[in-house]
């Protein structure tokens, strides 16, 4: 099928970019894809009611536009699917892409579970991207796909060790999910182990102010672009001490530096690998990043990070099997 046969497609809403990703692969193919983001898709504040309720009007009046000169809609979050069938949109064949909260947590809460149900159920496909969902997602929809976040990887900067002191850069915001209390305890070991080493980390999280008392130089919230340049000049990364990781650690891996996470990666369903880091308990973390860190391009190597970050998180593949979906949609 010709770029000119291919299916009009609306990517309606996203999650960890992933919409936008696929959307720039697929018009790399020159398909005609388009894109309405988070922020287009409905107010980021709900209006409440009365007047205010005339904040839905620009937004109702978009999705109309883009709806009318589509084929097939992937929407993301499970909850987003109402905003696509309001009257009178126009009804398209939709694919649905559950994004971790709607899916982890919405799905089995009263007042939610038979919206998000339903938008499973009618569903031409389902996708799920967190590792961690694999067991909700498929028992709510038996054929749903595991589809990975994705690394933009054009966008990544050089590797700046050799213009940078050592520092060790944590990737992830503080919070419960992300393991926090086993990230402060790593901080101590660290800083411990290594005292000349400066450790950073994101103000972001209530366990931030946690972190900076233990020795963490916090650094602001920043753009996507200065937030890669930052990783860029790390020494070696560490992850969530979790069973998944999250785009930012393989933005890391990408980059080229060394990760490290405490505990064990949940394996993925297409070919049973997990992200190649140093991992397992304290001591044996603690062990890796002491043998890391006089030479940190030879761990990295070792490891092969970098190489498996860009065979298993980059989207043009995906895009292509999507494609061949949507045709089979209309």
């Amino acid at each position: 099928m010709s770029s000119a046969d291919s299916p009009r497609v609306l990517h309606f809403n996203d999650c960890a970019n992933v919409g936008q990703s696929l959307v720039r692969a697929a018009r790399q193919q020159g398909w005609d894809w388009d894109y309405l983001s988070p922020a287009l898709v409905r107010p980021q504040v709900n209006p409440g009611s009365g007047l205010s309720r005339l904040a839905w009007t620009p937004y109702f009046f978009r999705r109309w536009s883009h709806l009318r000169r589509t084929d097939v809609v992937h929407v993301h979050y499970a909850t987003s699917v109402p905003l696509i069938h309001q009257s009178p949109l126009p009804q398209r064949p939709y694919f649905l892409h559950l994004h971790g909260s709607d899916i982890r947590r919405r799905w089995k809460e009263a007042p939610y579970h038979d919206q998000v149900q339903r938008a499973i159920d009618e569903a031409q496909a389902v996708f799920y991207t967190n590792l961690d969902t694999i067991e909700e997602a498929t028992t709510a929809r038996g054929d749903a796909e595991y589809m990975p976040a994705f690394v933009q990887t054009e966008f990544l900067p050089k590797w700046q060790l050799e213009h940078n002191a050592p520092k060790i850069i944590f990737t992830s915001r503080w919070d419960d999910d992300k393991g926090i209390a086993e990230q402060l305890q790593f901080v101590s070991e660290l800083r411990r182990a290594f005292p000349q080493i400066p450790l950073e980390g994101l103000d972001w999280g209530y366990g931030a102010a946690a972190a900076k008392s233990l020795g963490v130089k916090l650094q602001p919230k920043m753009k996507h672009a200065d937030y890669l340049q930052w990783l860029a000049g790390g020494t070696l990364a560490i992850g969530q001490a979790n069973r998944i990781l999250a785009v930012s650690e393989f933005e890391a891996m990408a980059i080229g530096l060394p990760l490290a996470a405490l505990g064990s990666r949940i394996p993925r369903p297409d070919d049973g690998s997990t992200p190649p880091v140093i991992e397992g308990d304290m001591e044996t973390v603690m062990a890796g990043i002491a043998q890391a860190l006089p030479d940190p391009p030879a761990m990295a190597a070792a490891l092969g990070g970098k190489d498996w970050v860009y065979s298993h998180h980059q989207a043009s593949p995906y895009a292509v099997r999507l494609e061949k979906l949507y045709r089979d949609a209309i």
